[in-house]
């Protein structure tokens, strides 16, 4: 099986490296890396509901732009494939660490809301919120959501904006389960379907190489 149990064998976070895939299939999908969204718990906090930890990062960018738009099929290449892998142990531990920032209030999307809730009948807002750029950072063009749970044996939404993708997911220990939406006008999900699991198995394949031993013949 390739769920939890073998990516925590690589020495990965499940989620962290879920997330890593999921930006390479959607960046092999679009062309470029859109704004991800991953909902992050505040338990700790009372009344607290979720944070957003946000996927894209220098770290992801140099990974996936690292594998490519297609499979280049060099992974026997030893160079090349400790590359790869370096950049995907960093993808996953930055981040890792933006989800334990995130879980502890330490994020920048709700603060960003309770800034521009605080904004009273008559006031103006901060130039902020209204320039492109902040638009754009809040365009989450793959939404994306993480519930594992024995009981479920699949579960899902729909995208959240028109030109994105919903991607809620479990991580088993023996399977990794997707539920992909889109607006069937773009033929989406199937694609993106094929996609992921050709990132999983690119990602599995090496780490397995990087780990094989080598003949001493």
């Amino acid at each position: 099986g390739y769920g939890s149990g073998t990516i925590k064998k690589m020495g990965f976070s499940p989620d962290a490296y879920v997330q890593m895939a999921m930006q390479l299939a959607t960046y092999r999908l679009w062309g470029e890396q859109g704004g991800t969204y991953e909902a992050t718990q505040v338990r700790p906090f009372l009344h607290g509901r979720t944070e957003t930890t946000r996927t894209v990062s220098p770290a992801s960018e140099a990974f996936i732009k690292t594998m490519g738009l297609r499979p280049k099929r060099d992974e026997t290449d030893a160079s090349k494939r400790t590359e790869k892998v370096e950049l995907l142990r960093e993808a996953v531990g930055s981040h890792a660490k933006y989800i334990g920032a995130a879980a502890k209030a330490m994020g920048v999307d709700r603060h960003f809301l309770g800034l521009a809730l605080s904004v009273k009948d008559g006031e103006s807002a901060p130039p902020l919120f209204s320039h492109p750029l902040y638009a754009r950072s809040k365009t989450w063009r793959v939404s994306t959501s993480h519930l594992t749970h024995p009981r479920f044996d699949s579960w899902g939404y729909g995208e959240v904006t028109p030109d994105g993708v919903g991607l809620a997911y479990s991580i088993h220990p023996d399977n990794c389960m997707f539920c992909i939406t889109a607006l069937r006008e773009h033929g989406w999900p199937e694609r993106l379907s094929h996609l992921l699991e050709e990132a999983l198995l690119e990602m599995q394949t090496l780490n397995d190489l990087d780990k094989a031993p080598i003949s001493k013949l």
